[in-house]
């Protein structure tokens, strides 16, 4: 199922998954049931430090500590849409790594020429950033290398 990464990564309830058939429906939970309780699963799971995520997410490292103490805070959307866009990053990494997160992390810090030498990590800041590793995952996981 193309959505099964939001109960794997993210602790959804296996009921909430089920009803997404589409990327609008991806959407409504993104705007409406992307708690910090899925944040911080979704953290553990990738095992990336803080200091990672709040380079990769448009908010602050005490303040992503702060929206952990209320588990069902609903994030905002730029942060829940940042969150749901690194995790499809996994989805396509584990795939293409044969599901080593270890192999995955190591390809995420460590320097690629076709992000003109940064680390993958590094330029997860921005939505453009992520899309380009996504491609990147896709041609590693197809074998289409540049």
């Amino acid at each position: 199922m193309k959505y099964d990464f939001l109960r794997n990564m993210y602790k959804f309830p296996e009921t909430v998954v089920k009803k997404i058939h589409n990327d609008n429906e991806l959407l409504d939970i993104i705007r409406n049931k992307f708690t910090s309780a899925n944040a911080k699963n979704f953290i553990d799971f990738t095992g990336l430090s803080l200091n990672d995520w709040s380079n990769i997410l448009p908010i602050s490292k005490r303040t992503l500590q702060r929206n952990f103490d209320d588990k069902k805070k609903v994030l905002e959307l730029s942060v829940t849409e940042a969150f749901v866009e690194v995790g499809e990053i996994y989805s396509i990494g584990l795939h293409a790594f044969d599901r080593n997160k270890e192999r995955l992390k190591n390809w995420l810090y460590t320097a690629n020429p076709y992000f003109k030498n940064k680390k993958p990590i590094e330029i997860m800041d921005s939505h453009k950033g992520r899309d380009m590793v996504k491609a990147e995952l896709n041609r590693i996981e197809y074998s289409e290398f540049s």
